[in-house]
């Protein structure tokens, strides 16, 4: 793409700097250094990195070069921070349900489609070694915290299909009878359903990635990006996906992307301009899909490489996430929040705990530090 974008300006060169952790980038910008020009940040970073300050609102340029907000799979509007658009989204990614479609064939179960078929199924696992469903309550991979319980489940559970996580000040928005309703339906996976055993508490990312990937796991909810991972490092023809399981099966799944962004205090801001409309248009974004992508243009997908039998998963996750993807608001201190709520989550599985006290505990812990961070 950055060959493709010096080539048709040839006044411009850029300089990347890979960055896995973004925390260099994440410094530079909170400093109000002056490089880098471009930052590229998972949108629910997005609310951090504004509250800097050191972000340019990219609304003004969208108007002026008649950047259309209805070509993405979910508006453009939609990833606003507050009014504000410091942004714009290159991809989008939705939690999708990972099977190995031996060990449901041999336990007569098919992808289920809500968390009640998901608890059901607990009871027609037979194999001791078989996790049947895996759930990360644990903090390995990942940004911080027990982020794939955040970003896989009650990032979609909380809002539900209408409300929000957070509002612009990083406040919780969403209700104690939704926090309860979610914690609960976990907890039961590990007790009433049986559906994930207790052993299995304490696994973050990493761990369920390797599960699903090896084949201890039946199923878990992961995200899109590593479907192609898993399916090469042991996953094969046995690997299968399906919408993610919800309260009900037309319920909304919080998605979210990897975005490019400017910084305010960058001396290249015309070039960096140019830059950034050429990694999102179509063009660039075609180029993009090829890497296995769901990119973002609707118009990128009239491209030749999407008629290809390589690209067929890409194009129905598109559609996956037009038809039941939203987007909602983070906090600036989402890894915070991710350590708190695991945590939480963890002794509520482990020591019995209700999720009433798990909802009281967040609470408490996520609303002193967020007066401290700010």
């Amino acid at each position: 793409m950055i060959q493709a974008f010096e080539a048709k300006n040839p006044d411009i060169k850029i300089k990347l700097l890979v960055d896995p952790t973004g925390q260099t980038v994440s410094r530079s910008i909170k400093s109000g250094s002056q490089t880098p020009d471009v930052v590229r940040i998972v949108g629910f970073a997005i609310a951090e990195f504004a509250s800097t300050g050191n972000l340019v609102d990219l609304g003004d340029l969208v108007k002026k070069d008649g950047i259309p907000d209805d070509d993405w799979l979910l508006p453009l509007s939609s990833t606003k921070v507050g009014d504000a658009l410091f942004s714009l989204p290159q991809d989008f990614r939705i939690p999708i349900l990972f099977y190995r479609k031996g060990a449901l064939q041999q336990a007569g179960v098919t992808p289920p489609k809500t968390w009640d078929e998901v608890c059901a199924a607990g009871a027609k696992f037979t194999d001791a070694n078989t996790i049947p469903f895996a759930v990360p309550l644990g903090a390995t991979g990942g940004l911080g915290g027990a982020q794939g319980l955040g970003e896989f489940y009650l990032s979609s559970m909380l809002p539900g299909n209408e409300g929000q996580y957070f509002g612009p000040d990083g406040k919780i928005a969403f209700t104690k009878e939704a926090f309860i309703r979610a914690s609960k339906t976990i907890k039961d996976f590990f007790t009433t359903c049986k559906v994930t055993p207790m052993r299995s508490a304490q696994m973050g990312i990493n761990e369920v990635h390797d599960a699903i990937r090896s084949g201890t796991a039946a199923m878990t909810v992961f995200g899109l990006y590593r479907y192609k991972t898993v399916q090469q490092q042991g996953g094969g023809d046995d690997l299968g996906w399906a919408a993610a399981p919800a309260f009900s099966d037309t319920d909304k799944q919080t998605v979210y992307s990897y975005h490019i962004a400017m910084n305010k205090k960058s001396d290249k801001q015309d070039a960096a301009w140019t830059f950034i409309k050429f990694m999102v248009s179509p063009e660039a974004q075609a180029i993009a899909a090829e890497g296995g992508e769901v990119v973002s243009r609707k118009s990128a997908y009239s491209a030749a490489y999407f008629k290809n039998e390589v690209a067929q998963n890409q194009v129905q996750w598109a559609d996956l996430i037009s038809k039941r993807g939203r987007t909602v608001g983070y906090t600036p201190i989402l890894s915070t929040f991710h350590t708190i709520v695991g945590e939480a989550f963890q002794r509520m599985v482990l020591r019995d705990g209700s999720p009433e006290d798990a909802y009281n505990e967040v609470v408490e812990r996520y609303d002193a530090a967020l007066s401290k961070a700010q």
